[in-house]
């Protein structure tokens, strides 16, 4: 192999190099990686808000059974409290006894039906907050799934891009191996198995650029001389000269 043909094969190994770096770079590219991470922890706050959708209308649920109870409660209270008042000022009157008794009777109604007309008003303020905080969450639930669609949306945007790029380059990557000859792919594929992204490295100054090592003299004559393509004897990265 001549000298220009070695010197022009090495520039396509430099080329083929920077081409897998490049391909690695789009495979790992961070911008992905983000969205995927924001989508997860919206679809997390998604999930929860619905659960608490579900939970406070379960609340409000329960308490409207309550205060249906309570309704029910004070009204049976309000009539026998009726009675009992009626039967206490009835003029024909009763014993002295029954009288006290009838007494106590209807102050003990009227408590109860205090205490239950405050459970009831406790019970309808709870399913105001209940209810307030339901419309909030309903909002912010819906405010969050349209940033995960829009997030999906952005994320198959950039996605496809990432892969028509990728295509890309693995065409140039295979129009690059076509022109190498048999024994350049032999020794490059022996070096990239070493280093996936670095397996081509210039020797300059009778230094590897690869692991910064000074290579002997006579490999370095070799190189030089463009006899062939070498392995660094240190890292073990094909050697070419600089172009």
């Amino acid at each position: 192999m001549s000298q220009e043909k070695l010197m022009s094969q090495g520039k396509l190994l430099w080329q083929l190099q920077e081409l897998k770096r490049e391909e690695a770079a789009l495979q790992n590219t961070e911008e992905l990686r983000a969205l995927l991470k924001n989508l997860k922890v919206l679809q997390g706050k998604v999930q929860k808000g619905e659960k608490e959708t579900e939970a406070l209308l379960q609340g409000i649920s329960e308490g409207e059974k309550q205060i249906e109870e309570l309704e029910q409660k004070v009204n049976k209270l309000l009539e026998q409290t009726k009675g009992s008042k009626g039967k206490l000022y009835d003029p024909k009157g009763g014993s002295s006894k029954e009288l006290l008794s009838l007494q106590q009777s209807v102050l003990k109604m009227e408590e109860q039906s205090k205490e239950t007309e405050k459970m009831y008003w406790e019970i309808t303020q709870k399913i105001e907050e209940y209810r307030q905080k339901k419309e909030e969450m309903k909002e912010a639930v819906k405010i969050w799934k349209r940033e995960y669609n829009e997030g999906v949306r952005e994320y198959k945007r950039i996605k496809t891009q990432l892969e028509l790029k990728l295509a890309e380059v693995k065409s140039k990557q295979a129009e690059v191996r076509e022109q190498l000859s048999s024994e350049a792919i032999r020794l490059y594929e022996l070096a990239e198995k070493r280093y996936p992204l670095n397996f081509v490295a210039m020797l300059k100054k009778g230094t590897c650029t690869g692991c910064r090592i000074s290579v002997p003299f006579m490999l370095v004559k070799e190189v030089k001389e463009g006899k062939g393509f070498y392995h660094c004897d240190n890292c073990g990265r094909l050697l070419i000269n600089p172009f």
